[in-house]
């Protein structure tokens, strides 16, 4: 059973006729381990009012943060955030503000008022609600959050952009478009003296795809760093040829016997249409001494490119389309190997040798006579998300059909998440995917009822729980 040590890094944008604005905050700890917020707020210079000031024009919102527990305020913020003075109002400027402050560990319901100064009404106001934990730092190794930033430079100044020698400029969102080519994070490691105030370690960060821990391609760094009260920790990739897809960013402290110490990751998004456009030139690909070039059965070559459906970007899967719809042996060669380069140009074998045995695997579980295991829903969910963390399965309840219950702990920047399998031929091992609260699967608020629908009429359907039967616990066992 896997277990994650993770922080909350939320990116959220207020939007309303007045006021947008865009917001998240990583915790920290102190010299003296207690926790403390670094919040950032970028405004929309465009979506606030301007007043005329002596030598410009000028704006500025209001925030205010109240953290509650059991409807009680425990924690409260507020601050004016100006913007810079403009000659003309034709050129508004977004602004920046990075907000520090210690708070107490625990859970909170989160309230963040932003509000235009210079607009009374209603429409100059925008609320949001979040739930937020902040976790005591433990007396083990460990790491802070993880901080986007969009520029860093060594600084001996202090200003709110400055922290342990360095100016940053948070970079405030998850998602790096075609334009943005360097992807660089700040994280910070915590009792690394507990060891000896001597001790080497090795730091290593990588980037991954979402459904593998393993490092994605060449990126991939590491270097040594010595025992410290903190360790400040900056990553820096060129992504220029990252392809689109869902990623982690993984940061690891490795002691000298090459174990693991501490392990911190975070999600973000990648969308480069350049780097996808790499099936343009697989015509000129060279075959010559690859892994793939041995095979010549048309049949196989199908298998190996219709296995890969599970894991394919749009953009590949139909461009398989194509290629099988073509039926050219060369084609299809050219497609797999081009296909494991974008996953790994250093070892693009090993890395199909990896996949082709978890395709076997889930085709001696949930393969038949009928149907690929990697064409099974189950078969498809452990080929793209891998492994899940824990299965619930029930053959026996009296009303419902048998299903199993899927649950991942993570899933991208997405937490205890699920999926709900069932069979309603009751013969055989092909489980249908019913309903998963995972973002793009299948959603069924019915499910429950449809679950055991030998025994509930679905003609109400505004119903989302099954009628009570005797030793129903599909949804006990979905909600735990």
């Amino acid at each position: 059973m896997k277990r994650f040590l993770f922080f909350i890094v939320v990116f959220i944008a207020f939007q309303a006729q007045a006021v947008t604005s865009y917001f998240y905050y990583v915790p920290f700890y102190d010299l003296e381990s207690k926790p403390y917020i670094e919040t950032y707020f970028t405004i929309i210079g465009k979506s606030i009012k301007y007043a005329s000031l002596n030598n410009g024009f000028g704006g500025s919102v209001e925030i205010t943060m109240l953290f509650k527990q059991d409807g009680n305020i425990k924690q409260f913020q507020k601050f004016n955030v100006a913007s810079p003075l403009l000659t003309d109002t034709l050129n508004k400027k977004d602004f920046l503000f990075v907000h520090r402050f210690a708070i107490e560990p625990g859970l909170y319901n989160l309230e963040i008022i932003v509000r235009d100064t210079l607009d009374k009404t209603s429409k100059g106001e925008n609320r949001y609600f979040d739930i937020i934990q902040i976790q005591p730092l433990s007396s083990n190794i460990q790491f802070s959050g993880v901080e986007f930033l969009e520029k860093v430079e060594p600084s001996n100044e202090e200003n709110m952009f400055t922290k342990n020698g360095y100016q940053f400029t948070p970079f405030i969102s998850d998602y790096f478009p075609a334009n943005i080519n360097k992807l660089q994070a700040y994280t910070e490691v915590y009792n690394s003296k507990s060891l000896g105030d001597e001790e080497n370690f090795l730091l290593r960060y990588y980037i991954t795809k979402v459904t593998k821990d393993e490092p994605f391609d060449v990126y991939q760094m590491s270097k040594k760093v010595k025992a410290s009260t903190i360790i400040p920790v900056i990553a820096s990739f060129d992504i220029s040829s990252l392809p689109s897809g869902n990623y982690n960013l993984v940061f690891e402290l490795v002691s000298k016997e090459n174990k693991v110490l501490a392990r911190q990751k975070v999600f973000f998004q990648r969308n480069n249409p350049v780097a996808d456009k790499r099936w343009e030139g697989m015509a000129s690909v060279d075959l010559k001494g690859s892994f793939i070039e041995p095979y010549t059965n048309i049949d196989s070559l199908k298998e190996f490119i219709r296995c890969l459906f599970p894991i394919s970007s749009q953009v590949e899967l139909d461009k398989a389309l194509v290629v099988l719809e073509n039926k050219n042996i060369s084609e299809m060669k050219k497609y797999i190997l081009t296909f494991w380069q974008s996953r790994n140009s250093l070892d693009p074998e090993s890395e199909w040798r990896k996949y082709m045995e978890l395709v076997n695997y889930v085709q001696r579980l949930y393969g038949s006579k009928v149907k690929k295991g990697y064409e099974s829903d189950r078969g498809r969910v452990y080929l793209k998300y891998g492994a899940p963390d824990q299965v619930t399965e029930s053959k026996h309840e009296p009303s419902a059909y048998p299903y199993e219950i899927w649950q991942y702990y993570v899933i991208g920047n997405q937490l205890n998440k699920k999926f709900v399998f069932y069979n309603p031929t009751l013969v055989g091992n092909d489980y249908i995917l019913l309903h998963s609260d995972v973002r793009g699967e299948v959603y069924d608020k019915n499910w429950e009822r449809r679950l055991s629908s030998r025994n509930n009429s679905m003609y109400n359907f505004n119903a989302t729980q099954s009628d009570d039967q005797f030793g129903g616990r599909a949804g006990e066992n979905f909600n735990k």
